[in-house]
């Protein structure tokens, strides 16, 4: 066929995907619970703790030691490792546990010393490229979110995680799991709602933007796209409120950092002012936005082009008015317990 008599649709249906449209956020039937920062760890292990008959992980970074292979064995990481090893030596072939897990960027190291540790003790692995995370328990169990299983994500950062119990969701998580384990790439499906896979979240967060009324709450890490830094400053322009907790350190990743930062101050100098800056002594790690107080996206992915186009990642898009306040809640008391580093001071 020439090449210019392929349009946008021939392309989806060779590669078996829908276009894209406009999503709604959905309702999700099951029940959601929010676990933020230090709750995450007790969270996990005692979901662990409940698995009978299959585990699934994804994982951008699990370090339960150096890249040397020396184990850190008081770390977290470590007691997550062990008690995925003490369900295999306990239950063995009843409860299926399998990782998918970064082996091409930096993190990959590190990671070989976990993909070790958990081999010899019958987990099933397979390396690739994700910046996903999450455990899917049973088909029923989802815990999701910005967590790495670093010692500094678990129990140092500010994290957000959604524990979800709903079979939907968790089958549809399992998709892009299956998606990923057999070896498809960034940008090679379109999932179900509530989830969005990879580039997708760039869209959605634009056009809750673009469509809010009163209200926009956001945290992220790192921030630094044209198009949804723009979505920004039209919403400042209808007179939609935001308030954003970014971050900001001067020890690691200093690119992304820098970028980070002259995309507030641009921000700052179109109007949006309530914008603050984390405190440098951790990490602000959480990705989500709060629209007019009940729709919410939260995720994997940075705002950054490279986050849209070449990691993958992952997102949910729902409607909850009480997990949007208590993101909210928890948006302002990071807000007021770093107060001093409100960047127009």
């Amino acid at each position: 066929m020439p090449r210019s008599s392929i349009n946008s649709r021939d392309i989806f249906a060779q590669k078996k995907l829908r276009p894209p449209v406009k999503t709604k956020a959905a309702k999700v039937a099951g029940s959601i619970q929010l676990v933020l920062n230090k709750d995450y760890l007790p969270t996990l292990l005692n979901l662990l703790e409940q698995a009978r008959s299959r585990i699934d992980i994804l994982a951008y970074s699990f370090a339960i030691g150096s890249a040397q292979g020396v184990l850190a064995t008081k770390n977290a990481p470590y007691q997550i490792a062990s008690k995925l090893a003490e369900i295999k030596r306990k239950r063995g072939d009843k409860v299926r546990i399998r990782l998918y897990i970064e082996g091409l960027r930096e993190t990959a190291a590190r990671n070989k010393t976990t993909v070790d540790f958990l081999r010899k003790a019958g987990v099933e692995i397979v390396y690739g490229s994700t910046h996903s995370k999450g455990f899917c328990i049973d088909n029923r169990f989802l815990l999701f979110g910005s967590t790495n299983l670093t010692n500094q994500s678990i129990l140092k950062n500010y994290e957000t995680n959604l524990l979800i119990d709903d079979p939907h969701t968790a089958t549809v998580f399992d998709q892009y799991f299956m998606h990923l384990w057999n070896g498809g790439k960034h940008g090679g499906i379109l999932l179900e709602p509530p989830l969005i896979a990879d580039g997708g979240f760039k869209d959605v967060l634009i056009e809750m933007i673009d469509t809010a009324k009163t209200s926009l709450n956001f945290s992220i890490y790192f921030f630094n796209h044209s198009e949804i830094e723009k979505a920004f400053v039209r919403a400042a322009k209808r007179g939609v409120k935001v308030s954003g907790f970014i971050h900001h350190h001067n020890s690691f990743a200093l690119g992304y950092v820098r970028r980070t930062r002259d995309t507030a101050m641009r921000l700052m100098k179109a109007g949006i002012i309530d914008l603050y800056f984390g405190p440098g002594h951790l990490f602000t790690h959480s990705k989500y936005i709060v629209k007019d107080g009940t729709e919410i996206l939260l995720g994997t992915g940075n705002w950054l082009h490279e986050d849209v186009k070449i990691h993958p990642q992952l997102y949910i898009h729902f409607k909850n008015p009480k997990i949007a306040r208590e993101l909210i809640g928890q948006l302002i008391k990071q807000i007021n317990d770093n107060h001093t580093n409100q960047m127009a001071d």
